[in-house]
């Protein structure tokens, strides 16, 4: 039945595929976070993760994102166990204390957190919609 439910209704309105890109916007908030974070760390390289690059990754053979379970509660990963690939920025110049650019990094928090924002906007409708077929209202 979980199948079923999955194939009709999750799938088909884009649910699952929401539900990656969430995953993968706050993964890259928490990379970008702590890189401000460490704006004054000698030695430090930003991370950072090719956004497009990843999403056409996971949404290419189905549910690919790395899941860490921190609770015994916790619902398994059913996929394929990839791991999305970390980019690292070194100093640019012996004259750098570190690879974080804080313009770069504010530029791409911002982005972030619309995509994310946009993302769970989407997300909510869906659920509204789905609340409604349900009811049949």
């Amino acid at each position: 039945m979980a199948d079923f439910i999955k194939a009709t209704i999750w799938q088909k309105t884009g649910v699952d595929k929401l539900s990656k890109f969430l995953d993968l916007a706050s993964q890259r908030h928490k990379l970008i976070t702590a890189n401000l974070a460490n704006t004054t760390t000698p030695g430090y390289a930003a991370k950072d993760i090719d956004f497009k690059a990843e999403m056409k990754k996971a949404l290419g053979s189905g549910p690919v994102l790395a899941m860490k379970a921190t609770n015994p509660g916790h619902i398994p990963n059913s996929g394929p166990n990839n791991k999305v690939k970390i980019l690292k920025h070194g100093p640019e110049s012996d004259d750098d204390l570190n690879g974080v650019d804080i313009d770069r990094e504010v530029t791409n928090l911002a982005v972030n957190q619309m995509r994310y924002s946009i993302g769970s906007r989407i997300l909510q409708r869906k659920v509204q919609f789905l609340k409604k077929a349900i009811r049949g209202s």
